[in-house]
């Protein structure tokens, strides 16, 4: 009875982690922000040591979730030479989650976790949100040519920015794409039903977004989806189905308010990456350090800024900015061998995941890829959705599980 309570206290605390992914940590209180994260690990520490877990036999997995903790040991092996180490505590906080569930990994998860839960509980979140954002913005304003930027002012008011809010639809929607066709289980009417629905919510607030990047990648990732699924049963069909995707990508992308030639090339990311890889010709194997590489970057970032953006951030805010792109940041602190152990943390799970889960891997990863061509990833408010996503396709060790709450694992379906 206590072990059960125990595994689905464990079980609640990452679904409480995962479900605050969603929001700016800005906007949420304190404790529910880390509530969740304490229950895990508190819980998954007393299952460690009641389930002598230690005694765990090393796995295939072990790679991967080893160098996600190398990732985050390797900021050491720069200390003496790290500057003031002004950021260094900032950072390493940031990091933190590489760390805690790198170990997590290494001993894995109780036998009461199910892919189809998780995927679940994100679903509902995700619709949940669209239908209170829409419902917040108002229809007066959903119904103006200006609808975009009233619901970006909505999400940013109550939810969080584009970037992390995106990410987290484009995760749901390779989920329920995985459970409709690739689980273990037959998907039974209802979830026939339900999940094109999800996945249509969802489309459209991805439709509506002011965020390039996630919108792209969410096109992208329906379409590779698609054509995959059509393939499998009518080959011939499938190039037809790659045409019509195309062209719909491009439409949808011309009639995009953020994505035409000027808006880009005025990005402020642009202005970031210049001066950044000024900084890397002068260290290009081995970078500047975590905290030394924020530090030359800080006396650069707005070297090739427009004054507007001077004013907002030296002036307004008074904070730091970082190089807005994973490779690049990572490459300034750690050189191209720290890039070359970044690759491999992405890579990884496309060679080590099992085959019934590649397609999930291989997803994730592409938006993951995605996503820190224009934000810091796993060194910054991604790192803890990413793991616990990593943790779903590579250590929760069933599809379903039913609710018995006084049965043994060992008889779960």
């Amino acid at each position: 009875m206590f072990k059960n309570i125990l595994h689905y206290a464990n079980i609640f605390g990452l679904q409480w982690t995962l479900c605050v992914c969603l929001f700016d940590s800005a906007l949420l209180p304190r404790w529910l922000l880390y509530g969740g994260l304490y229950i895990f690990f508190t819980t998954w520490l007393i299952e460690f040591f009641m389930e002598k877990r230690w005694q765990t036999k090393p796995t295939k997995e072990w790679f991967f979730f080893g160098m996600l903790i190398a990732f985050f040991l390797w900021a050491f092996l720069y200390w003496p030479w790290d500057g003031a180490h002004t950021y260094f505590h900032h950072h390493m906080e940031q990091r933190l989650p590489l760390l805690g569930f790198g170990i997590v990994g290494l001993f894995g998860l109780n036998e009461r976790y199910s892919r189809a839960a998780i995927i679940h509980t994100m679903a509902v979140v995700s619709v949940c949100s669209v239908i209170f954002l829409f419902c917040a913005t108002g229809w007066e304003q959903l119904l103006s040519p200006e609808r975009v930027t009233y619901l970006a002012h909505t999400r940013i008011k109550y939810l969080n920015a584009h970037m992390g809010y995106n990410f987290f639809l484009n995760a749901t929607l390779i989920g329920l794409w995985w459970l409709l066709f690739h689980s273990d289980r037959k998907p039974a009417l209802w979830q026939k039903v339900t999940y094109p629905i999800c996945a249509l919510v969802i489309l459209v607030a991805l439709l509506l977004s002011d965020g390039r990047s996630g919108f792209f990648m969410g096109f992208v990732i329906l379409g590779m989806m698609g054509f995959a699924e059509i393939y499998r049963r009518h080959k011939w069909l499938s190039l037809g189905f790659s045409v019509f995707a195309l062209a719909a990508l491009l439409t949808v992308c011309t009639l995009h308010p953020r994505i035409n030639t000027q808006k880009v090339s005025h990005d402020l990311r642009y202005c970031y990456w210049k001066s950044a890889i000024e900084l890397i010709r002068e260290k290009p194997v081995l970078g500047y350090g975590m905290s030394n590489a924020q530090e030359q970057f800080d006396q650069v970032n707005m070297k090739y800024a427009p004054e507007t953006a001077i004013h907002y951030w030296t002036v307004l805010h008074h904070r730091y900015v970082d190089c807005h792109s994973q490779y690049i940041q990572t490459t300034l602190e750690f050189g191209f061998i720290g890039l070359i152990l970044l690759l491999t943390i992405y890579l990884l799970p496309l060679w080590l995941c099992w085959r019934k889960v590649w397609g999930m891997a291989f997803f994730i990863t592409l938006i993951s890829m995605g996503q820190s061509l224009f934000d810091v990833f796993i060194t910054g408010q991604f790192s803890i959705i990413y793991c616990l996503l990593f943790l779903m396709v590579m250590r929760m060790p069933r599809d379903y599980t039913p609710i018995a709450f006084l049965s043994s694992p060992s008889h779960a379906a």
